[in-house]
């Protein structure tokens, strides 16, 4: 009982960097599985390494890509990953036999993959220069409507329950489609002051509850409740429950993420190795985790339930 109240006061963000994982050649991006206990790692060269996250050590690695891999996403169950790379293809791929089950060839690079959160039957592709797609497993393709045809810079992702697709582009406009026929059911601007908007870079969702953020080109990170953006309908105006930036630095975010348990948010700085870590609840700063100097953040994540754990930082 008394071990039951001192962890209730510990704090569910790291203090410090807890190790490196070194891939043998360049990590690009990272993902955990649904359980924490996997990482899947795409490297410039294509590979694919898996490490299992209890042992540190690496599990398998997978040759799917000639070009480097720039986006992975497990399936909810933990058996398929999806990989993305500049080589123009997405493949799925089968963890245990590390066989390729299934790949497809775009007109262009892509900038990011998703699994549907709560389906093996589609996921979400993101090209260059193209609007957003969802690719179902048999060969089907929905693509999700521009909001300006002539603005095609967009990023994408599903909902925590795969019910919608959200979008955003450069001149701040965040659209909400139904995943499953790409109607447009809600959406709203971004601005910046009173009138001006800012360009949106990347949007998250938290892994529990419904709120999701937005890394907009003003260097703040602003967290929505996607009910409420929902409920505000078409041309809806929500307000953001937090509004958090680097006042003294005015550092720009190359990468954000949610913590497991929805209560933090961390971001990867764009000009040093560097995690700032806010409380959403309160927007306070809690903490800055320094890394090497001289290296560059390229993606950040959170393991989902292990969080004592900590942050993965990638090199």
């Amino acid at each position: 009982m008394n071990l039951e109240l001192l962890e209730s006061f510990g704090q569910n963000y790291p203090e410090e960097a807890d190790g490196v994982l070194d891939c043998i050649s360049l990590a690009v991006t990272a993902g955990f599985n649904k359980y924490g206990t996997l990482l899947a790692v795409g490297c410039n060269d294509g590979r694919v390494v898996i490490w299992d996250f209890m042992t540190r050590g690496i599990s398998k690695v997978i040759s799917a890509h000639v070009h480097p891999v720039c986006s992975v996403s497990w399936s909810r169950n933990g058996r398929k990953l999806l990989t993305a790379s500049t080589d123009n293809t997405v493949c799925i791929i089968d963890v245990a036999t590390g066989d390729t089950d299934h790949r497809f060839r775009f007109p262009s690079p892509i900038l990011r993959v998703q699994y549907n959160p709560r389906s093996l039957s589609n996921f979400l592709v993101c090209p260059m220069r193209h609007p957003a797609i969802v690719v179902g497993v048999d060969g089907s393709r929905l693509i999700i409507p521009l909001d300006d045809e002539a603005d095609t810079t967009i990023s994408a992702l599903f909902d925590r329950r795969g019910l919608h697709v959200f979008t955003g582009n450069s001149k701040g406009r965040v659209t909400v489609h139904r995943a499953s026929d790409a109607q447009l059911v809600a959406s709203f601007r971004v601005t910046q002051g009173a009138a001006s908007t800012t360009a949106i870079k990347s949007m998250e969702f938290a892994r529990r509850g419904d709120w999701f953020l937005v890394n907009s080109a003003d260097r703040i990170i602003r967290v929505y409740n996607s009910t409420e953006v929902l409920a505000c309908g078409i041309e809806g105006e929500p307000e953001p429950i937090q509004k958090l930036q680097d006042l003294v630095n005015k550092t720009m975010w190359k990468k954000c993420c949610f913590s497991g348990d929805g209560e933090y948010v961390c971001a990867g700085s764009s000009r040093q190795h560097a995690l700032y870590i806010w409380d959403k609840t309160n927007g306070n700063l809690v903490k800055i985790l320094h890394g090497t100097k001289g290296e560059l953040l390229l993606d950040v994540v959170w393991i989902w339930y292990i969080i004592s754990s900590g942050i993965l930082l990638d090199q």
